[in-house]
């Protein structure tokens, strides 16, 4: 035998050596009442048995396993385990207090090191995964994925699409060129005017990592160019939008409010509305017959909005629209109780930051609760949200399941003190809105956060 045939065999036996399975890692917890997502109650005095990164088994049983270095058994101390949480609207480059033009006078560092803050803000609060829709691409998901930020896993969009003089519109007044702002060079909106344009932008998008498209086809609060009347981008234009998911195996979603847009996105062939708070029956229906899902944010209910830096100063285009927003969605609540489509959770929190962002989402949890239960808010926070999440096919980055206790699953878990079901608060939900008292990261009463089987906070003893 050669030399070289002899090093060729050397080599491939030390390969072969090197393919011995790594240990299983396996997390036991025991004495745990599970809420699983998807019923409405809890299973008493149960084990769950985590391996590496997935839910193994479930068990009234007792389940051995021998502590260890790669073994770990927790005492659940008769407390709430549940799956963790998703949020299906962030903008975590959108998170400088200050209105939508402080990104203007902000350097790509610093919204880059606003949005890494945001992230560990989330998970700390006991969301596993985010969908971004709108303002970053995957930068942020994939340094979280390679452990170097701890972070939900985040679905990222891309950039906003939209027409101009559309909600996606955001620089106002003529003394910046739209197309050569930050909102621009950093890829947080995009304008696009006819169908070529949009499917370039939804290239774009698909090239810089997102997982979902966002379009804009009507007005929004936030904006001073898109009046809430107004529909935005032609049939033509959002079909191209569609299109161009679908050859990603992915969706579009879309921010509108007005019922009759609702109708014209869903039936041109739109998976996921966003906010929707105009809704009427007709387009409930419709929504769940075309197995679509809704996406809203309760906040904007609160008589406390009026209490935001932006949104409740009188006077202000945002301000007008705020109070336009709370008349035409009065019948929104009744009309979801009563129709049931796919609900899933979201916060849309933008120009809030840190103490102030913490407030919004503890409102958030508490006033969806209030308005449709405590379980049609925890199933839309969990069970539902993984379900939308399977809509991005083999673009899927994470394509277990999650948002679920059972198994199969993706080991995404919460310990909680108190049962959720009954209270909203052990969760964070809090009826006070940005005038509750301020408070540091994280929920006191959410001892334990595993996302994907790693453990990133453990206060029981």
């Amino acid at each position: 035998m050669n030399t070289l045939a002899l090093t060729l065999m050397l080599l491939a036996s030390f390969v072969c050596m090197g393919q011995d399975a790594p240990p299983k890692k396996l997390t036991l917890f025991t004495n745990v009442n599970v809420f699983d997502g998807t019923n409405d109650k809890l299973h008493m005095n149960m084990n769950v048995l985590v391996e590496n990164n997935l839910i193994k088994t479930i068990s009234k049983e007792g389940l051995m396993i021998t502590a260890s270095a790669n073994n770990t058994i927790i005492d659940g101390e008769g407390m709430t385990l549940m799956p963790g949480l998703v949020d299906n609207h962030t903008h975590f480059n959108m998170a400088q207090s200050g209105g939508i033009h402080a990104i203007e006078n902000s350097r790509w560092d610093e919204i880059g090191a606003i949005a890494a803050s945001a992230a560990q803000e989330w998970l700390m609060d006991g969301f596993t995964t985010v969908r971004d829709m709108g303002g970053m691409g995957n930068g942020l998901k994939k340094t979280i994925d390679r452990g170097l930020l701890d972070g939900p896993r985040i679905y990222p969009s891309g950039s906003y699409v939209s027409q101009t003089s559309g909600h996606g519109d955001i620089i106002a007044g003529s003394f910046i060129d739209p197309q050569n702002s930050n909102y621009s060079r950093l890829n947080i909106t995009q304008l696009a005017d006819g169908a070529d344009e949009v499917r370039k932008a939804v290239r774009k998008n698909i090239a810089e990592g997102a997982t979902q498209i966002k379009i804009m086809v009507g007005g929004g609060i936030s904006s001073e160019k898109g009046p809430l009347f107004a529909p935005q981008f032609t049939n033509e234009e959002i079909k191209a939008a569609v299109a161009e998911a679908a050859t990603r195996e992915t969706y579009v979603g879309v921010h509108v409010y007005q019922a009759a847009h609702i109708k014209r996105a869903l039936n041109l062939g739109v998976k996921s509305i966003e906010h929707g708070q105009f809704i009427d029956r007709e387009a409930a229906v419709l929504l769940k017959k075309k197995g679509a899902f809704l996406s809203p944010y309760f906040a904007a209910f609160s008589p406390a909005v009026m209490l935001h830096p932006v949104y409740g100063k009188k006077g202000t285009p945002q301000n007008t629209k705020m109070m336009e927003f709370i008349e035409q969605s009065k019948d929104f609540v009744d009309i979801i109780k009563e129709v049931q489509p796919n609900v899933v959770f979201a916060i849309d929190i933008v120009n809030l930051n840190g103490v102030m962002a913490r407030k919004q989402r503890d409102h958030e949890k508490w006033i969806f609760a209030k308005k449709l239960g405590n379980f049609s808010a925890l199933k839309a926070m969990t069970s539902t949200s993984g379900k939308l999440a399977q809509l991005t096919g083999r673009t899927n980055p994470y394509p277990g399941k999650f948002g679920l206790i059972e198994a199969g699953a993706l080991a995404d878990i919460l310990i909680v003190d108190g049962n959720p079901l009954k209270d909203i608060s052990v969760i964070g939900g809090n009826e006070k809105f940005l005038d509750a008292p301020d408070r540091t990261r994280g929920i006191k009463s959410i001892k334990l956060i595993m996302k994907d089987g790693e453990i990133y906070k453990n206060t029981l003893k």
